[in-house]
């Protein structure tokens, strides 16, 4: 099932971070994970494998900068959270907590003051008896791209399309409850087609920087109006839902595509 972690933490000394946190992020959580099991790090580690979790970047209050680096006020917590989509990830990050591990990020070591869990069965946020929705709104809280397909160009617009069956993919790839066949991936492709457009949106691309690397994205809000009020109105509204878990598009395992649903009934 979904699972997401809030991990509230504080640092023993000060520490340059960058403006982007997202990698920093997907380190974090593979340190933790190695603590337990190597081989589950190194597997996440594989190329070309749909993965089964999404981080944000860290939260974090400044005290000053030097150069492109921002210095972290040690004597404020700052703030991570992990999502997993299937179970067995989960246990074992949950197993380094318990055991009290301190996790190290670029060599300083940080307190875990606190930890929020959330889960939900892909069931729960299905939602049978949901009531048929006529406007989604998802805000892109980090940069997101798509793929384009046939270039190595990255697609800059939350088309439904685009957003909705990215998001079923992931769905299917780790749900251990309702899957969808190809025949309906394709009814789907063709209903959102059909029955979901762009109401109004507001967003911006921006360049965040990882290392030697750098990806644009967009970022801000958009409204989808939804015309049919039929099972896949439902699912649409669970597929937004899931991308609180799953992000969003390209390197969402790195912090991109983090984004929260508001569904108007």
């Amino acid at each position: 099932m979904p699972i997401e972690f809030s991990l509230e933490l504080s640092a023993e000394n000060s520490v340059l971070f960058p403006l982007f946190t997202g990698y920093v992020s997907r380190g974090l959580l593979l340190h933790m994970l190695r603590q337990v099991d190597p081989s589950v790090s190194a597997l996440l580690h594989e190329p070309d494998k749909i993965k089964p979790y999404s981080v944000t970047p860290i939260r974090f209050r400044s005290k000053g900068r030097v150069g492109d680096k921002y210095i972290l006020d040690e004597t404020k917590p700052c703030n991570v959270r992990f999502r997993f989509l299937n179970d067995e990830l989960a246990t074992v990050l949950l197993k380094y907590l318990c055991e009290g591990g301190n996790p190290l990020i670029y060599d300083v070591k940080f307190r875990i003051d606190s930890v929020r869990v959330r889960s939900e069965s892909y069931n729960d946020i299905l939602g049978v008896s949901r009531k048929p929705t006529a406007l989604i709104n998802l805000r892109f809280i980090t940069p997101t791209y798509l793929a384009a397909l046939g270039t190595d160009y990255h697609y800059m617009f939350p088309d439904p399309v685009k957003v909705f069956m990215n998001l079923m993919r992931l769905w299917n790839s780790f749900s251990d409850d309702r899957k969808f066949g190809s025949e309906e991936q394709r009814e789907y492709m063709d209903w959102l087609s059909k029955n979901i457009g762009v109401s109004k949106y507001r967003l911006e691309t921006t360049i965040a920087y990882m290392r030697e690397k750098k990806a644009t994205g967009f970022t801000g809000w958009i409204e989808y109006e939804l015309r049919a009020d039929d099972e896949w109105n439902n699912i649409t509204q669970a597929l937004a839902k899931f991308a609180e878990y799953s992000n969003i598009g390209g390197n969402r395992t790195g912090g991109f595509g983090v984004t929260r649903a508001k569904i108007e009934v």
